[in-house]
């Protein structure tokens, strides 16, 4: 009888819990957003094109370091300022740290605080082998035009320019002041330009209302249930870090080898980092994302998420299975990427090292990453980490008027994309701006391929001439919501 009674009550609450789990997905709508008002602005697509090309064919190679003659980078911005004369004619220009520079807009109201939109001026070099043109040409080929930085990120620079060329030329005034900052070494961190930038920032006691970059990207929501594409707007960076592991051991002849080789212990070790990955765990860039999401999935997808507290164990776990997109939102990731070991073939080396490229999740530091890859490692492998890491960045606010205008932009003009938070899982030059505002967001508006993404940084970059339209409109309608 009261292993009936325990029954019945077990049963009474699952069938408790599981209504309640129906109630709270029935009850998450979809939120509306107004789109009626916008009229997109007519864009002469091919001045975009020409600017861009331009742009392209300056070589404007990242510095080792900022001692180099960096004069590309005024060669560069005397084509900005040739190319967009209304601008230009309004505008303060201030170099920091010889080839960073701030393009300053005045708006007419004092009482709004400025924004700034990012760019780098730097691109990561370009040798010639395996290029389908050469890589500065700038040529256009089947739609496209081809060259080093045509996407990373000459494209967003040009077309946040352009968007403020067109109202000028309207005769539009800002009431808020704009700020175009441009660094020049975000390849390499960007601790010569976008860091300095934000320092002289801050000793003129500037405070900003957002910060845009680039970052975010534009997906096919069918991966998580979605029947629409999926505007992704990071609000923070994963953090970064290479760790090196170093084996030392007895060297000499192949044919004579020792009972454990160099190798064999980092390779061990390199294994062993692999299959012990990094536990999952919900941020809130990540939770923000899912509830931003959870009214437009299908029911299945939007029971699970919408429950995400009551689930969690169960949606982690797929989440780390599913793709490598979705597994790098839910923890730290640890990707082997180099091993070294002897110059010779028939040698034991004396010295193995490999290297470990972690990006770190919100709520992680790269010293409990460090103390995790050595214990995993084990005592014969001694680890360290490389100069240039950085922890994760703080969190944006995303119950700002900048972020919602942000969303609105991106519906208006991408015809009712869904925008959606994010923890962007790559590193920008706005990590370098939080000292200035907690708005801080980061979005790149073109839509690509998969091939055409992983382009980027490799052979034949290439951007979409189609893309810089809707590019352009991004910027001009992002500027009528929040500045004009």
């Amino acid at each position: 009888m009261v292993g009936k009674i325990i029954g019945f009550s077990l049963l009474g609450l699952f069938v408790a819990l599981l209504l309640f789990m129906l109630l709270r997905t029935l009850l998450t709508k979809k939120p509306n957003i107004d789109n009626a008002s916008y009229t997109p602005h007519d864009i002469d697509l091919d001045r975009v094109r020409d600017h861009l090309i331009g742009a392209v064919q300056i070589p404007t190679v990242t510095l080792s370091d900022n001692d180099q003659d960096g004069s590309i980078f005024y060669t560069y911005q005397a084509y900005l300022e040739k190319s967009y004369p209304k601008i230009m004619a309004v505008a303060e220009k201030t170099l920091v740290n010889k080839y960073a520079v701030i393009y300053t807009v005045k708006g007419t109201d004092e009482s709004l605080l400025p924004c700034a939109i990012l760019a780098h001026q730097d691109v990561v070099p370009a040798p010639e082998e395996g290029w389908e043109v050469p890589p500065f040409s700038g040529q256009v080929k089947d739609g496209y035009i081809y060259g080093r930085g045509s996407q990373d990120m000459k494209s967003q620079m040009i077309t946040a320019l352009e968007g403020l060329e067109i109202l000028l030329e309207d005769g539009r005034t800002p009431k808020r002041t704009m700020m175009f900052c441009f660094g020049h070494d975000e390849e390499l961190r960007g601790t010569y330009g976008a860091l300095e930038i934000s320092k002289y920032l801050q000793s003129k006691g500037v405070r900003l209302e957002y910060v845009i970059d680039e970052g975010g990207t534009i997906l096919d929501g069918s991966i998580l249930g979605i029947n629409n594409k999926i505007a992704l707007i990071g609000t923070c960076e994963k953090g970064y870090a290479d760790y090196v592991l170093e084996v030392e051991k007895d060297g000499g002849h192949s044919s004579a080898p020792t009972r454990r080789t160099s190798v064999g212990i980092l390779s061990e070790a390199m294994y062993k980092i692999e299959k012990h990955k990094r536990p999952t765990s919900w941020t809130k860039p990540t939770k923000d994302m899912f509830k931003a999401l959870a009214p437009h999935m299908n029911f299945g997808f939007k029971l699970a998420l919408v429950n995400r507290d009551i689930l969690s164990p169960l949606l982690k776990y797929v989440l780390s299975i599913v793709s490598p997109f979705t597994n790098c939102l839910v923890r730290t990731t640890l990707a082997p990427t180099q091993t070294s070991g002897a110059h010779t073939p028939n040698t034991l080396a004396p010295v193995a090292r490999g290297n470990v490229n972690c990006r770190l999740n919100t709520g992680e530091t790269t010293a409990e990453v460090q103390k995790y890859i050595q214990k995993i490692a084990g005592k014969n492998v001694k680890v360290s980490v490389l100069e240039g890491y950085c922890d994760p960045s703080p969190v944006s606010d995303i119950d700002t008027d900048a972020f919602r205008a942000l969303s609105k932009t991106i519906s208006e003009v991408f015809d009712g994309y869904i925008a959606a938070p994010y923890p962007f899982i790559a590193a920008s030059d706005a990590k370098h701006y939080y000292n200035l505002t907690n708005c801080v967001y980061r979005f790149t508006p073109f839509e690509k391929s998969i091939e055409d993404g992983n382009r980027i940084h490799g052979m034949n970059e290439r951007q979409s001439v189609a893309s810089l339209e809707l590019g352009t409109r991004f910027f001009l309608r992002l500027y009528e919501n929040t500045c004009f």
